[in-house]
């Protein structure tokens, strides 16, 4: 088995969850041919460096994944056929870069998860701040946020 690495362009006018299917679609062909997932990262919508049937912007997605040769092939018949997809390409990557590209896929994955569990923790503190000061009833001020007089009128000048 073989280290490939696709970048799929689709329109950026495709809804998300047709681009999704599309994308899910490419996985099935992976995982029938028995071969390995590593990473699916929808890397959004970018500026292209000229335009594509008349399309300034594109969404990338990337896959790595390990498999025989027949897969990538039928991945790209299929999405060269699909009107929705702008540009793919396929790359076979190196043992060296595709350890490192690996790797690479495995931090990703633990800092969506890290940063996931950031957001869960942050909006249990929002939500339990929320009922506290509910149930206080004076959220609005806490300490050092008591209002300030304003300062008298000095005049300035010569006078």
């Amino acid at each position: 088995m073989k280290t490939y690495e696709s970048i799929i362009i689709t329109t950026p006018e495709l809804q998300e969850s047709d681009e999704k299917t599309l994308i899910d679609g490419m996985v099935s062909i992976i995982t029938e041919r028995e071969g390995t997932l590593h990473i699916n990262d929808r890397m959004g919508r970018r500026r292209l460096a000229y335009p594509i049937r008349k399309s300034e912007d594109g969404v990338y997605t990337r896959l790595l994944y390990d498999s025989g040769s027949d897969a990538p092939q039928e991945m790209e018949r299929r999405l060269r056929l699909s009107d929705k997809v702008l540009r793919v390409m396929t790359v076979n990557l190196e043992k060296i870069w595709a350890e490192d590209a690996k790797k690479d896929a495995v931090r990703i994955i633990e800092e969506r998860a890290e940063n996931a569990r950031r957001e869960i923790e942050e909006a249990k503190r929002a939500e339990e701040e929320a009922a506290v000061c509910g149930a206080a009833g004076s959220c609005g001020q806490r300490r050092g946020d008591e209002p300030r007089a304003e300062p008298p009128d000095v005049p300035r000048g010569g006078q």
